[in-house]
């Protein structure tokens, strides 16, 4: 049983990994002029609002800058957030402090997910094939029921599938299977969930 449980764990691995190439990024000076907006916006309007109180506010900022969030959904005011036109929030989702979206590309996150503290959301990395490391991007989708625990790093075209949990710690650089619980760096399956 424990050689079956094994082969099935390598398999569900293999079977899970991201098999997008990340892309070029092409630089616009009218994101570039958003982008320096934005950042004052988030010094000035956003970051200071009190935890409890101005969810209201902080979604209604975001949406200015071209987010897509459900009003139902929770943002703390130290989320750290690259670009909100590239950021989509479901319904009862939360977004835990110090969370830093970097999102040069699409993050995707369903409903009732919920990202804890200091979680690094990367949609960007740099070719080192490259002259000059030139930045490279793929989105990432977090799925419906997701809990990713403090701590975590996912990587650039990662997709977490329906409930599934990645353990505070983790390093995430492939998909996910649904219903799954992984943990480590990397990381990879611990066990499947039973929901009650």
């Amino acid at each position: 049983l424990t050689l079956i449980f094994y082969i099935f764990i390598v398999l569900s691995n293999k079977e899970s990994q991201s098999n997008k190439k990340l892309k070029p990024y092409k630089q616009k000076l009218s994101v570039k002029f958003l982008r320096i907006t934005w950042f004052f916006v988030w010094c000035l309007l956003f970051r200071f609002t009190p935890p409890p109180f101005f969810n209201f506010w902080r979604v209604f900022l975001l949406k200015l800058f071209g987010a897509n969030i459900q009003w139902s959904s929770k943002i703390y005011p130290s989320v750290k957030i690259f670009e909100p036109w590239n950021l989509k929030i479901g319904k009862n989702s939360l977004i835990g402090s110090n969370v830093d979206c970097y999102n040069y590309d699409k993050i995707v996150i369903g409903e009732n997910a919920t990202i804890s503290q200091n979680v690094f959301l990367c949609t960007a990395s740099r070719n080192y094939k490259s002259k000059n490391f030139n930045i490279i991007t793929e989105s990432i989708s977090i799925e419906n029921k997701v809990w990713i625990a403090a701590n975590c790093f996912v990587a650039p075209g990662v997709i977490l599938k329906k409930g599934s949990v990645l353990l505070a710690g983790s390093n995430l650089y492939q998909n996910t299977r649904e219903n799954f619980i992984y943990m480590g760096s990397p990381a990879k399956i611990k066990k499947k969930r039973k929901n009650k």
